[in-house]
């Protein structure tokens, strides 16, 4: 059900238009509101409720509908789940329009777009170049936040633990944006439940991508036990990319052909894991 539910989840996202009702950062700020109303913000009940609410929730629907119509309900709510969680239809938008606004020579329009695209780090460039790595490393973390990082969740704990991710991940996001006050618990959660899939992840990258280039960089990132799941996976994806500069060609075109690069070796590592969750379920240990 894990590799049906992921496949289904993904072709979906990929192919329809997605309102903002399928965005779980939409239902996770309603909550938020909800609790806001009768906790103190600063309170640990409160992290403590918004943490690990919607992941029992999860676990008490998936119980209610177990069996129902030979497993057709817990079909489908595991593909809404997983859908709901790898939707990220406004990091793709703005993407576009960051090519477009390179491609027609919008420097303005670029940093203002990078400036929307990032949730990790501020944009603190004044060169193109440098504001194209920058874009680069925010769409590996990406596709690792919101694919990658799902399918591994998947693989450990069911739609449960991809709630409970995903939970953690909006949180650390509105924290970022400050829609929301500093939850120091979200983190340190965070850091602890990345560290070892964010390796993974990266390893990933060296294997579909520049494989002599970049597994130094993997073996010298991962010695570092403290370092943040950000650096671990977008300095691998730009070691794998290794993007290799044309002196005869204009700023735009190394900057759209780099990122565009990237993109695709994204994908293809979201392949790889689509491939490995495969395998397991046909030797039996996903159902």
């Amino acid at each position: 059900m894990a590799l049906f539910s992921l496949l289904l989840a993904l072709i979906i996202e990929r192919t329809a238009e997605l309102g903002p009702r399928w965005q779980f950062q939409y239902w996770l700020d309603l909550f938020y509101q909800r609790v806001a109303l009768t906790l103190e913000r600063t309170s640990a009940s409160f992290a403590v409720l918004l943490i690990f609410v919607p992941a029992l929730l999860t676990y008490g629907l998936l119980r209610l509908v177990d069996g129902l119509v030979f497993g057709l309900f817990s079909l489908v709510l595991w593909v809404v789940i997983t859908l709901v969680c790898i939707a990220c239809v406004g990091y793709r938008k703005l993407y576009k329009q960051y090519l477009l606004s390179v491609c027609h020579q919008d420097t303005q329009g670029s940093y203002h777009i990078a400036a929307q695209l990032l949730d990790v780090e501020s944009v603190k460039v004044n060169d193109q170049c440098m504001l194209a790595t920058r874009v680069g490393r925010q769409l590996a973390w990406i596709n690792y936040r919101y694919y990658c990082a799902v399918v591994l969740m998947m693989i450990i704990g069911g739609p449960v633990a991809v709630v409970f991710y995903t939970t953690l991940r909006t949180l650390d996001l509105m924290m970022f944006k400050q829609d929301i006050i500093e939850l120091n618990w979200v983190k340190r959660l965070l850091f602890l439940i990345d560290w070892l899939p964010a390796r993974i992840v990266a390893f990933a990258y060296v294997l579909v991508g520049n494989f002599s280039h970049a597994v130094p960089v993997w073996f010298s990132l991962c010695s570092n036990v403290k370092l943040p799941a950000y650096d671990v996976v977008s300095k691998v994806a730009m070691a794998a990319e290794q993007i290799a500069k044309d002196q005869d060609e204009d700023q735009e075109c190394v900057t759209m052909a780099g990122t565009c690069r990237l993109v695709q070796l994204a994908k293809r590592t979201l392949l790889l894991l689509a491939v490995m969750v495969s395998m397991l379920t046909i030797f039996g240990v996903l159902l």
